[in-house]
């Protein structure tokens, strides 16, 4: 995810709106005799602009299939896969790619990420379980109370519902996805005319790396070349807050993005009734009043273009500084530290400061605070993917400044919007209708209390009570990213309805979810004096008089993270055993003598197996089909040497956020040592097909006996026999194709299907592929 709501917040109209638009797409035809014509999409793209290489992050692609209908309908792994090929097959249409299509599944993630994984997996599970408990609750409440519930369906009762926990690099489903999206590419460049003059390479979730640092490795990679073409257009598909940084550092790069459009939450049907308009909480089961035909997916989901080349426009214009300067201005490193901000608000690696709050527009904060720090300093943040801690740690300082200012700000609006919740909570409660409106409104209550909106203080010296009703309507939707949930409320008066309307942005309801209350006695109170005692004595324990050494302690680690990050951005994986050891982030006043800090990462560093990372990220409770039997016995025996990693109950801490999805797992790190030493034991009992789900894999490289250079590799081949291929040039298809690297046949791949042969289906409802002309190999740089 990177940064929640940075997308929204880049692209709203206060900041750079200009860089998004909407995709056209070619609709789909039919002939005369109304049989359905498939895109020609060898013709010119209808947005006006040829794209070269398209990139697919396959991770926010596997999430929307198995998520489309909003959850409620069940689907199969089968029909998860079809919704893939489907995704895969619109963007494919509007992008149209010339030279390259770049399909990369997540692997195994850096250490940095996996107690992110593991935070969100056990999160998942305690929520389902909870959530299971209170619906059987509720339905045994609605049938006592003579309720209806919907019959239940017997042929979908017995489809297992898909479990998410399964989306993770070493489970079966992951294994079988990747051999339906081999046949899948072997099927399309085989019958489509827009893949035969194109280079696939497909990344696997075998392959470690997370998918969007694979896809700007390899673009990395080739910008390094020589004979690189610089007016090479990239395309990029994925969502997270993540790939437009990473798009950003990429120097003198064509980098367009393609994401969904941005929408709101949509409303979900109850879990229990199916019925829109509330949740299982307030759940009566079905009646005959709520009737909500709602066809929330009829309506398509749109695609837009994201374009970095103008964004990194807008950003210098935005970073320039009218004073004289008394250093030359570099663009480029200060755009550099702009995303190292970014960075700073937010990131996958480690836990959000407590005072970097996106929706509080925090990043043109501390865009200010950096450009008084140049004037003043005359210096630059990072180098060469580098951080400069004696900078930052002055940038930092400055900041810190603000630190307690900023808490009580948020201390004093919180309170006003609890003050505004508990009147609107006055006024539910006391909600009269009138005979008109009888189908619409609760029962009647007491007659409301004087009361005056903004808009009739200004507008009108009274406000009649008694002329005045409230309706409150079932469809409100929640958009988790404001700070306010608008509700359908409507205040009938003597005026129009277009006069209304223009006044209902007015009123709010603010529901219980979105305000926490930070009075309890777990919780800091940031907003009084002893702010910073209390928190480290209730968060972590420690002893007063140790404080100011051990949060030292933290934000020295806290800040390596930081340099480990925008390495980690700029230049790959600095080590892959790198992790904060702690669940909450120091302050900003704490980041002092960070600058001493010497720490050099372990370039020896090996990533985790898949099925390593599989037992250190899941919960027992969803373990069992998804490890090996004996692997799964450590997740739950007592005198397992690991069972601790593994709490069926845990504490968990909102830590000041908003929403429940913000919290913090107290659960145990993963000690990687002690890992290996006990599966150690374990590995010589894996079967073959365990070994394989375990096992690294290259990329694989795919090209149609129709491409122009088709010719040229098989020749290659043939001369050297198909063995990896490392000369002067690196068997130089730059020349045609503009990729660098290595490929070559192994014959103990059984993926790779030869010339002319049959491609077999992974899955029997789908279709052989005869005499097929793709040539695969094996591919890396």
């Amino acid at each position: 995810m990177g940064i929640p709501g940075f997308f929204k917040w880049l692209t709203n109209k206060d900041n750079y709106p200009n860089i998004k638009r909407f995709c056209i797409e070619d609709e789909p035809s039919y002939d005369e005799h109304g049989v359905y014509q498939p895109l020609d999409e060898t013709k010119k793209n209808p947005n006006n602009i040829e794209f070269d290489n398209l990139y697919l992050d396959m991770n926010e692609i596997i999430y929307s299939a198995v998520r489309s209908n909003n959850g409620s309908e069940i689907k199969t792994e089968d029909e998860i896969i079809l919704l893939i090929f489907n995704y895969i097959d619109r963007i494919f249409s509007i992008v149209r790619p010339r030279k390259l299509l770049y399909i990369a599944m997540d692997g195994v993630a850096p250490r940095a990420k996996l107690h992110n994984q593991r935070t969100k997996r056990f999160l998942q599970v305690k929520d389902t379980i909870e959530k299971t408990k209170q619906i059987e609750r509720i339905k045994r409440e609605i049938l006592a109370n003579g309720g209806l519930l919907p019959k239940d369906n017997h042929q979908k009762e017995q489809i297992k519902l898909f479990d998410e926990n399964c989306i993770t690099p070493g489970t079966p489903f992951m294994s079988k996805l990747s051999d339906c999206l081999l046949y899948y590419i072997y099927n399309r460049m085989n019958r489509n005319l827009a893949w035969q003059s194109i280079i696939v390479i497909f990344s696997n979730a075998n392959e470690p790396g997370e998918g969007e640092h694979k896809i700007i490795n390899f673009i990395r990679q080739q910008l390094t070349q020589l004979d690189y073409n610089k007016n090479i257009h990239h395309v990029l598909y994925g969502t997270d807050a993540d790939l437009i940084i990473l798009g950003l550092t990429l120097d003198e790069c064509h980098i367009t993005i393609i994401r969904n459009e941005f929408k709101p939450s949509q409303p979900r049907p109850c879990e229990i009734c199916q019925q829109f308009g509330h949740d299982i909480i307030t759940c009566k089961g079905i009646t005959t009043k709520e009737k909500y035909d709602q066809q929330l997916n009829s309506i398509k989901t749109k695609y837009i273009f994201v374009d970095l080349s103008l964004l990194r426009d807008e950003l210098y214009q935005s970073l320039e500084i009218d004073k004289q300067l008394l250093f030359k201005w570099d663009h480029k490193r200060f755009l550099n530290d702009w995303i190292f901000i970014c960075i700073l608000v937010g990131n996958d690696f480690l836990p959000n400061l407590s005072s970097c709050e996106i929706h509080e527009d925090i990043i043109k904060l501390l865009i200010n605070i950096y450009k008084e720090n140049v004037l003043k300093s005359n210096y630059y943040l990072t180098e060469n993917g580098i951080l400069n801690l004696t900078n930052v740690e002055i940038f930092l300082k400055d900041f810190s400044k603000m630190e307690e200012k900023i808490f009580k700000n948020r201390h004093e609006i919180n309170q006003q919007k609890e003050q505004q919740q508990n009147l609107n909570q006055s006024i539910y409660n006391r909600i009269f209708s009138i005979d008109k409106f009888k189908h619409e409104l609760v029962p009647k209550g007491a007659p409301l209390p004087p009361f005056k909106p903004k808009w009739a203080q200004k507008n009108s010296p009274t406000f009649d009570n008694n002329s005045t009703s409230i309706v409150i309507h079932a469809d409100r939707a929640q958009d988790i990213n404001s700070s306010t949930t608008s509700s359908s409320i409507s205040i009938l008066t003597n005026q129009s309805s277009s006069e209304m309307k223009q006044k209902l942005s007015d009123l709010s309801l603010i529901t219980n979810r979105q305000i926490e209350d930070n009075t309890s006695d777990n919780d800091v109170r940031l907003w009084e004096d002893d702010w910073h005692k209390q928190y480290y004595t209730k968060k972590f324990g420690v002893d007063p008089k140790d404080i100011e050494k051990f949060s030292l302690q933290i934000a020295q680690e806290y800040a390596q993270g930081l340099r480990w990050i925008f390495q980690y951005y700029f230049q790959g994986v600095p080590s892959w055993d790198w992790y904060y050891p702690y669940h909450y982030a120091p302050f900003v006043s704490d980041f002092f003598k960070i600058k001493i800090l010497s720490y050099n990462f372990n370039k020896d560093s090996k990533p985790f197996k898949p099925l390593e990372q599989l037992i250190s990220i899941i919960p027992s409770q969803c373990s069992k089909e998804y490890l090996p039997n004996e692997w799964y016995s450590l997740t739950i025996k007592k005198d397992s040497q690991i069972i601790d990693y593994y709490p069926l109950n845990f504490n968990t801490d909102l830590n000041g956020k908003r929403f429940e999805s913000q919290r913090i797992a107290l659960i145990p790190f993963i000690d990687e040592k002690r890992l290996h030493r006990v599966l150690k034991n374990y590995y010589s009992l894996l079967t073959i097909e365990e070994q394989k789900r375990n096992k690294f894999e290259n990329s694989r490289l795919f090209i149609h006996s129709k491409h122009s250079y088709y010719n040229r590799l098989k020749k290659e081949f043939d001369i050297n026999n198909g063995q990896k291929i490392i000369h002067e040039d690196l068997f130089n298809i730059t020349k045609t194709i503009e990729i660098f690297g290595y490929i070559w046949r192994d014959s103990n791949d059984d993926k790779i299907i030869s010339i002319s042969k049959t491609v077999k289906p992974p899955i029997s409802s789908y279709d052989n592929i005869t005499n097929n002309q793709v040539m695969c190999v094996q591919y890396c740089y």
